[in-house]
């Protein structure tokens, strides 16, 4: 089994709509595609996952792994809410209910990219900033 099928599998377990139907393998990798993404254009990173976009290597932290599922489960909220507000069924579901869901996982996956931004910055080698030394002359000008 591929680590993409192994966070397929997590995202469809943790990830369910109300109705309880299957989420399409599609939307699955789109949704991992997506939060990935993010999370390398976030980190300025090349994160890979193997089976994923033809990956052969798996190159993504484990420690990443939360902030990719919750990523993922954000998209996956967004696709559900907009499969059931674009479909004309008779199945319940509270849209309100459903947007402030999606609402929520994003703020929650933005706030984690941020943690793992500042992590990254901490544990980094070269420094983001530099000390600029202020030469300022000792008289004024006339």
């Amino acid at each position: 089994m591929s680590k993409l099928d192994e966070l397929c599998v997590r995202l469809q377990r943790q990830y369910l709509d109300p109705n309880s139907t299957a989420l399409p393998v599609v939307a699955l990798h789109e949704a991992i595609q997506f939060a990935l993404d993010k999370i390398n254009r976030r980190l300025g990173s090349d994160f890979e996952i193997e089976g994923l976009a033809n990956a052969t290597k798996h190159t993504l932290p484990d420690d990443y792994l939360p902030v990719l599922l919750t990523g993922a489960g954000a998209h996956l909220m967004q696709f559900i809410l907009q499969n059931h507000l674009g479909t004309y069924t008779n199945m319940g579901g509270e849209p309100t209910l459903m947007q402030s869901l999606a609402r929520y996982h994003d703020e929650r996956f933005e706030w984690l990219l941020e943690g793992l931004r500042l992590d990254s910055m901490q544990k980094s080698v070269t420094l983001p900033y530099a000390r600029w030394d202020w030469k300022e002359p000792l008289r004024w000008r006339n």
